[in-house]
């Protein structure tokens, strides 16, 4: 007999795991996440919140928290190009846009460091119950029909329990140990090379020399990376991220060898150096071969790896968790069938195959591409909310045929599969984002002539908006043309913010439509 139980055990406690914690959490499902580090790693990793996360963040009611730890140069925005800190400029770009310019989400990128976004994450996931334990890692497995049983070590004084769970997750990252004892194997480009991550101390100010910019990319004969400042205005605190050789890592790099790096980005010799830490990671593009293995499931980096370039990887697997997270919980509380766990690897890979794709793009851009590769290009914005999910959670309409993963979210077509374009509604006489709303519910929105809807909807416990029963013409015309319905019609949302069904016109039987659409996304039919 085990030791404990649990519904969910969550194995990684990185960005990727403590947002699963939280998005469970949230469903009202109480999950243990073991993570074998004593604690949140000081390294930035990560430089950026998507606008696609801020928008799930700030539906939890957690973007003012996000964007009070941003980075403290985020202001900047724009990103500085140099041989050296010191050095000949060589341009200025423009870093990810902290509003959105095309009015597609509900707000923009927000620029803060893994170690900055992952307390947050945390300790939200832990007002709302979930059980997360550091220092604690699983050290074995198994998996039946039922559920999985796994032993865990306390790193601390070494003792072990086991806990048995019905489903376990595994956000174990780049290694992934967890898919590899599975024996799921991967595919893709594979290593590109390496990168490190130097944390350090010492006073860049003389040689900002009152610049402004997010981060400085230095380029010179001893030295291509990034720098950035980790610290406030008063703050010494800095991270160099330079590039390896293929097969080197952090360890084959001493104290002095830092130094010298920190110091040939800087420009300055003689420049006085105290290394805090230092890690490195491969620059590597794959795709899990399965995301699932019986009651077992892969997100993030455990599923799917790609270049830093695009600011895609970790975004891509909160996303997944998100995407997870109202899966498991109807199928842990008995209303969806086991088969709606299978729509996870269905629409969760074919989006990974085509964002690792779009990074490896980006990343190759500076070396030139051949017209293949970049006539695969699309733009941010797409890569970021042009998802179209073909799955068994998603009712596809007769005559949609296309196969294409992702649509332009500029000229959204309101089919099902794709996400929900963004509506400015008003609810009780407040202004609100429709992705505000969508907090882990299902949701129908009827047009102005759909009041018929709101009774069914009631009945079932899914969430009622008619459009234009407070909203301007305008919002009622936004709404009729991005979703492709007339005034009569709904549109079923699903509590990722995907649709699931929708009814362009008026039906004959309003009730007997919505439950059978519902039965066919909860796989209950």
């Amino acid at each position: 007999m085990a030791d404990e139980t649990t519904e969910v055990l969550i194995v990684g406690g990185s960005m990727v795991g403590l947002a699963q914690a939280l998005f469970l959490s949230r469903q009202g499902i109480r999950p243990v996440l073991v993570e074998r580090h004593a604690d949140i790693s000081a390294h930035p990793r990560a430089q950026a919140a998507s606008p696609r996360t801020m928008e799930l963040l700030r539906a939890l009611g957690l973007e003012d928290a996000v964007r009070a730890r941003e980075n403290p140069h985020a202001q900047y925005g724009d990103i500085l190009q140099a041989e050296s800190l010191t050095g000949a400029e060589l341009g200025r770009f423009d870093g990810p846009f902290r509003v959105d310019r095309h009015e597609v989400g509900t707000t923009g990128w927000t620029l803060i460091g893994q170690d900055r976004l992952e307390p947050v994450l945390r300790e939200r996931a832990e007002e709302l119950g979930a059980d997360i334990r550091f220092a604690t890692e699983m050290t074995e497995f198994t998996q039946d029909a039922e559920g999985v049983t796994a032993v865990l070590r306390d790193l601390g004084d070494g003792s072990e329990r086991t806990v048995r769970a019905r489903y376990l997750i595994a956000a174990d990252g780049s290694r992934a140990p967890v898919r590899t004892s599975l024996g799921i194997g991967h595919h893709g480009q594979g290593v590109f090379g390496r990168q490190m991550n130097i944390v350090f101390h010492a006073d860049l100010d003389p040689y900002v020399a009152g610049r402004t910019f997010f981060l400085c990319f230095v380029s010179n004969p001893t030295v291509k990376g990034v720098l950035g400042k980790l610290g406030g205005a008063d703050s010494d605190r800095w991270v160099l991220a330079p590039s390896l050789p293929p097969g080197a890592d952090h360890r084959g790099y001493g104290t002095e060898d830092c130094v010298e790096l920190v110091r040939a980005a800087v420009g300055v010799p003689d420049l006085p150096v105290t290394v805090e830490s230092a890690t490195s990671w491969e620059i590597a593009a794959w795709v899990a071969d399965r995301f699932r293995s019986g009651r077992v499931l892969l997100a993030g980096d455990s599923a799917h790896v790609m270049p830093p370039t695009g600011g895609f990887g970790g975004n891509m697997g909160i996303q997944d968790a998100h995407n997870l997270a109202w899966k498991l919980a109807r199928v842990l509380r008995g209303q969806a069938g086991h088969g709606l766990l299978d729509t996870y690897e269905q629409e969760r890979a074919p989006v990974a195959e085509f964002t690792v794709d779009q990074g490896v793009i980006r990343y190759l851009q500076r070396s030139g591409l051949d017209e293949a590769a970049a006539a695969r290009h699309r733009p941010e914005t797409t890569v970021l909310f042009g998802h179209v999910y073909r799955s068994d959670a998603v009712l596809r309409e007769a005559g949609d045929d296309d196969t294409a993963v992702v649509e332009d979210p500029t000229a959204p077509t309101g089919r099902p599969g794709t996400r929900a374009p963004h509506l400015p509604l008003v609810r009780q006489g407040k202004d609100v984002a429709l992705h505000d709303l969508l907090d882990g519910d299902f949701w129908l929105l009827a047009g102005p002539d759909g009041a018929v809807w709101q009774e069914p909807a009631a009945a079932l416990g899914v969430s009622f908006h008619r459009v234009g029963s407070q909203e301007p013409s305008e919002v009622v015309e936004r709404f009729l043309t991005r979703y492709g319905v007339q005034g009569a019609g709904a549109v079923l949302l699903r509590p990722d913010g995907f649709i699931a069904w929708r009814a362009t016109g008026a039906v004959g039987d309003p009730a007997g439509s919505l439950v059978a659409a519902l039965d066919a996304v909860l796989r209950r039919a």
